[in-house]
């Protein structure tokens, strides 16, 4: 793991975050997804940190920063993203985010709060459209399948299902996590799963993604399976990828074949050129 710096926020919130490459270039902000850490980037920083300043962040709730009984939701991350960035005066900052991070990275956008120079986009949520009842349904599947009983079983399955090829780099991750929740408590790591995940499902960004003024890079792998949802969505990756990215008025999408959830490890030498070629524009 990375060297790790930490700032205090509002509430005491503590956020532990890396902070490699060069201070006067643009700063390359990494916000991973649900349960994860900010190692998770680390297959990108190695080739990125020679060209940009990059950041990666634990949310809340996550990695090494503050757990405790905070009220968990997309737009509780969103805020402190925002006040992570006013803190620590970043300047010309490229949001760059995985998953439940790229929902977070667009509403940031959205608020308007911070000027950000682009974004990046790696799988994003938000993308798959929930309807109320569909919402419904999905929590107490999640419920009913133990999903938050949080064990290194299910972490490593989890993490397994994010690949489409496993490999060391799988095995590293999965590592990691189940030693970051041995460390903790298990029952306030839960909470936050459990209302992240709540708060990702009613989320309803695609309507807004119109909205979005950054110029946009999008990266899907086409076997991703965790988006879409296949029991409520029996469509293709590329179909969602595709729909949602035509919303933003400044998007580029680039779809990987043979490539999962985990879109910028699997497919980290294509990513990390296609970034450097994206902000040298």
């Amino acid at each position: 793991m990375k060297e790790l710096k930490r700032v205090v926020l509002t509430q005491s919130i503590e956020v532990a975050y890396s902070d490699s490459g060069t201070k006067n270039k643009p700063t390359l902000l990494f916000i991973h997804g649900l349960a994860n850490y900010h190692g998770v980037w680390n297959w990108n920083i190695d080739t990125l940190q020679a060209h940009f300043r990059c950041i990666a962040i634990d949310l809340p709730g996550n990695g090494f920063s503050s757990r405790n009984n905070t009220v968990y939701s997309v737009d509780f991350y969103a805020g402190i993203l925002i006040e992570f960035i006013q803190t620590l005066s970043l300047k010309e900052v490229v949001l760059v985010g995985h998953s439940m991070g790229g929902l977070i990275a667009l509403k940031v956008a959205l608020s308007n709060r911070v000027p950000l120079q682009k974004l990046i986009l790696c799988a994003p949520a938000g993308f798959e459209k929930y309807t109320p009842h569909e919402s419904v349904l999905f929590k107490s599947a999640i419920a009913l399948g133990n999903f938050l009983n949080l064990d290194e079983t299910q972490v490593s399955q989890s993490v397994r299902t994010s690949f489409f090829r496993q490999s060391g780099m799988t095995e590293k991750i999965i590592a990691d996590l189940c030693k970051i929740i041995q460390q903790n408590n298990r029952s306030l790591y839960r909470s936050m799963l459990e209302q992240s995940i709540h708060s990702m499902l009613d989320e309803n960004i695609f309507s807004e993604l119109k909205h979005i003024r950054c110029k946009t890079l999008i990266f899907f792998g086409e076997e991703d399976a965790l988006i879409p949802n296949k029991f409520l969505h029996p469509v293709s990756t590329v179909e969602i990828a595709t729909k949602a990215s035509e919303q933003i008025p400044d998007a580029t999408l680039i779809l990987f074949k043979n490539c999962g959830h985990f879109v910028h490890i699997e497919m980290a030498s294509e990513v990390n050129t296609a970034i450097i070629r994206f902000l040298s524009e």
